[in-house]
């Protein structure tokens, strides 16, 4: 009983909301760890602030008898301080893109209420850019991949992700299994 309960906190990469019996899923991509810990960085930096105030401007604070403004600022600093944080966090984990055997989803988050979830089917798929600038995504192995469309339908950007370039080839090669098990693009599952 306790342990299907805790299931339902567990992330896993074989399931998603809206995702069909037949579908498997072949990648599940976040941001690259290095703009989390970045973001974590400056907010320890950003953590100081109040501190460094103290420090330099501590002994004008007691002069002119401000401790309790500067007690009430610093808390509310710290407290807006921590709602972002817990702001940046949300943001990098439930920014996700998920590649299966049939579609790309791209859920994106907008806001603690706010989110968007875009699909594209691999059979539109016509070009796969990867772009990788500067020495520390070089050196780290990640970048943005560019996912060009048919038709009218928007570009698929997916932004700061570990390993672009073996994503793309993932990517084309379950393009190719899909083009190859669905000729003229039906979808063999639903014609029963």
């Amino acid at each position: 009983m306790i342990k299907k309960l805790i299931s339902l906190f567990s992330v896993t990469h074989h399931s998603f909301e809206g995702k069909k019996s037949y579908e498997t899923v072949i990648v599940l991509l976040y941001r690259h760890w290095f703009i989390l810990i970045s973001k974590l960085l400056a907010y320890v930096i950003l953590l100081f602030v109040p501190l460094i105030v103290w420090v330099f401007a501590g002994s004008y604070i007691q002069k002119f008898g401000l401790e309790v403004l500067f007690n009430f600022l610093s808390i509310t600093y710290i407290f807006i301080w921590w709602l972002s944080l817990f702001y940046a966090l949300t943001m990098y984990y439930l920014d996700t893109w998920i590649v299966t055997d049939h579609r790309i989803l791209d859920n994106e988050q907008h806001g603690f209420f706010s989110r968007s979830v875009s699909e594209l089917h691999l059979s539109r798929i016509q070009d796969i850019s990867v772009k990788i600038t500067g020495p520390i995504q070089t050196f780290l192995d990640f970048g943005n991949l560019e996912i060009q469309t048919a038709g009218t339908e928007p570009k698929f950007f997916f932004k700061s992700i570990a390993h672009p370039n073996k994503v793309r080839d993932e990517i084309m090669k379950a393009q190719n299994k899909y083009i190859s098990e669905h000729p003229n693009d039906i979808e063999i599952h639903q014609e029963k």
